[in-house]
């Protein structure tokens, strides 16, 4: 990548990059990093946004692959563990960080088992047309 493709590259800190599609696969996010600044229509930077706001710890990582997976992103989540062996631990953490469900105004508990978040959506009827 260069000036010409990125006009924060001089700037920018953040280590997930979504303009190196190849080091993307391979990289690290820890929550207190720094996140693209760049207006990409990249599902997974509005995700870094919510688990940098809602993390336990920072001393968890976060990879491209976690960050893609579809689960709530509920307060106190956590990372991978940086001394241990990232294979078993991404295979447990994709496990207990379930899909999303689609609307169906039913209580979504998070992996944790702490906090319950409701969809509100159905609660009071539909206001528009």
């Amino acid at each position: 990548m260069n000036k010409l493709e990125c006009p924060y590259f001089d700037s920018c800190n953040a280590p997930l990059c979504p303009l190196d599609e190849e080091g993307l696969k391979k990289a690290i996010w820890y929550p207190d990093e720094g996140i693209c600044k760049r207006r990409l229509n990249r599902p997974w930077l509005k995700i870094q946004k919510k688990i940098a706001k809602r993390a336990k710890h920072s001393d968890g990582y976060f990879t491209i692959q976690m960050l893609v997976h579809s689960c709530r992103i509920c307060k106190g989540i956590e990372g991978l563990d940086p001394d241990k062996e990232e294979g078993p631990q991404l295979q447990k953490w994709l496990k207990n960080h379930s899909a999303k469900r689609g609307l169906r105004g039913v209580s979504k508990p998070c992996s944790k088992g702490g906090v319950t978040t409701q969809n509100h959506a159905l609660k009071g009827g539909f206001m528009g047309v």
